[in-house]
Formats: structure tokens, C-alpha cells, sequence
């Protein structure tokens, strides 16, 4: 098992690739302000790169979610602007927002090509290291999975496995056909619901190419495995990506694989990676009182 921890990053998320290269191609358009709609790490990563390049950030944010980072948004500089709806009414509206005031678009598939370029990054930190077998990649919008197989494309060919919240995502439904759409959207699952998948197509294209799979768990398990990696790793992973774990797992158990070199990409936790105080304490009920529980757990593997 290898981890891509993309919790090193200045803002504590993988969204820093993609927010970099993007308020760069604002900057060579020559734009003087960049806008998104969030749910919150990537209005993180585009305020601060933003701030660090000398352009103004707008961000939309949905007014009813979580949304524990604001407080950083506008401690960059960047200007918060709450809006009714969901996050897929945010970000048309963040769309029309820079339509209307000339402003740089970096919300998803306006500018596909920066953001797999972007992500890219990741295959190729992972092939510096390791030829993987698999690599788990936790699934919103499905830019970072689609992005990441277009790195490895012509170089190598992983077996692509998103990993999702069960109770919302677009890209989960396509891939088992599941009519029902229903979604249960919870402070846990925030990054991962997606009633709207804007990358569906490239992302169930990398899942096919590579001969992937799609999972979806619920809240306890993000939970479960994020504690997991505390005690194992000493890392503090957002629990939404801490389903990779859950992924390589049922993977194993599914298709009965015995060897290889598996890569889970994890991105950091609430605040940038400061812990899981936002979860209310949830998961004191665990009970990992040390990490040899949690190592015998993951020997079973």
C-alpha cells in the first residue's frame, strides 16, 4: 500500500493543483480577478493562490452547508458570496457571475484541460515511486480521477477505482445503472455528493480503459477509516478521501487479488488538516486505543 497525500500541499487539499495552474491561466489571459463555486477546499486553494499571484477571488458558496473553511476564504483576501440552492445552482451561478463581470471561470469543465494538466501531477508523483496496480481515488465531480488517468495514459495502466459516498453521486449511478438518484447529503459526505458529476464522461472513460470499478460506502465507514489512518499513518485524512481505504478493501475482497502495489490517494482533513473536531466527536465511538487494532485490521488485507 502507497499513499499520494496530498494533505503536504500549501492549503492541505489536492484542489492546490488545480487551483495553481488555473489562477496561472488567468494571469497569461490576462485577468485581474478568478471566481468558483465550492463547497469549500477548492475556495481555499483559489483564494490563496489568488492572493499569492495579485488576483481578486470571488467565491460562491452554498449558504446552507458546512462550509468550515470560509474563515480561511477570507482571511486570503477572497470575497465569500453565500447563495441559495445547491452546489451545482452555486456553481451556475458562479459561472454567471464571470460571465457577466469578465472574470476567469475556474469552476469544473470550464477549462478542462488546466485541471487535467493539473491533476496529471499525481500519476506522475506515483510513477516517480511506484508502477501501481490500482489507484483509489476518492469521486465528486470526478475531475481528479479523470485527471490522474490522463497522466498515467501512454506511461502506464493502473486500475482506475473510484471511491464515493453512497448516498449521492452521479458517477456511481452511471456506473451501476441505479435509476433512484436519491440523495442524503451529511457534513461527511459534502465533497463527495454530486447530484451533477461534471466530469462524468472522462471519469467513466478512465474507469473503463483501465478496467476500474466504482464503490460507494456510507458515513460510518469514512469515519472508521479515517480513524484507521490516524492511529496507522499519524495522518489526518478528510474522511471522505479516508474511503479509499474502504475501496482497496472490498477491492481485494472482491476480485480476489493477492499481490500488488495499490496506491490510495488521500487528501487533508477539516481546516487544512487539523483534525476532526468539526464532526462533533463521532468517532470516539470507535474505540481505537491504540494502533495495533487498527494494524490487525488492515493485515487481514
Amino acid at each position: 500500500m502507497y499513499i499520494d497525500y496530498e494533505g503536504r500541499n500549501p492549503t492541505g487539499t489536492h484542489k492546490d493543483r488545480i487551483a495553481r495552474a488555473h489562477v496561472e491561466k488567468a494571469l497569461e489571459e490576462g485577468y485581474s480577478a478568478i471566481t468558483v463555486g465550492t463547497c469549500g477546499n477548492y475556495g481555499v486553494s483559489i483564494a490563496y493562490y489568488a492572493r499569492l499571484y495579485g488576483l481578486k477571488a470571488f467565491v460562491f458558496v452554498p449558504a446552507g452547508y458546512t462550509l468550515e473553511r470560509t474563515g480561511e476564504m477570507k482571511a486570503l483576501g477572497a470575497e465569500v458570496i453565500p447563495w441559495p440552492g445547491t452546489y451545482e445552482e452555486v456553481v451556475a451561478e458562479s459561472r454567471r457571475f464571470a460571465l457577466a463581470n469578465g472574470i476567469y471561470d475556474a469552476n469544473p469543465r470550464s477549462h478542462p484541460e488546466v485541471d487535467y494538466a493539473g491533476y496529471s501531477s499525481i500519476a506522475e508523483a506515483i510513477l516517480r515511486e511506484v508502477e501501481p496496480d490500482a489507484v483509489f481515488v476518492p469521486v465528486g465531480n470526478g475531475t481528479t480521477l479523470a485527471g490522474i488517468w490522463h497522466g498515467f495514459r501512454g506511461k502506464a495502466k493502473p486500475r482506475m477505482v473510484g471511491v464515493t459516498t453512497a448516498f449521492g453521486n452521479q458517477l456511481l449511478w452511471e456506473f451501476y445503472g441505479d435509476p433512484r438518484r436519491e440523495i442524503a447529503e451529511t457534513p461527511v459526505n459534502e465533497p463527495l455528493v454530486s447530484e451533477i458529476s461534471f466530469d462524468l464522461d472522462e471519469a467513466m472513460r478512465a474507469v473503463k480503459e483501465s478496467n476500474g470499478y466504482v464503490f460507494g460506502f456510507a458515513d460510518d465507514t469514512a469515519l472508521r477509516c479515517a480513524e484507521l489512518l490516524r492511529v496507522t499513518t499519524g495522518l489526518s485524512v478528510l474522511p471522505a478521501s479516508a474511503l479509499t481505504v474502504a475501496g482497496l478493501i472490498k477491492f481485494v475482497r472482491k476480485f480476489g487479488v493477492r499481490e500488488g502495489n495499490f496506491v490510495l490517494v488521500l487528501t487533508g482533513g477539516v481546516h487544512g488538516g487539523e483534525g476532526f473536531g468539526a464532526y462533533g466527536g463521532a468517532l470516539s465511538y470507535y474505540g481505537w486505543k491504540n494502533g495495533a487494532r487498527a494494524r490487525a485490521v488492515l493485515g487481514k488485507i
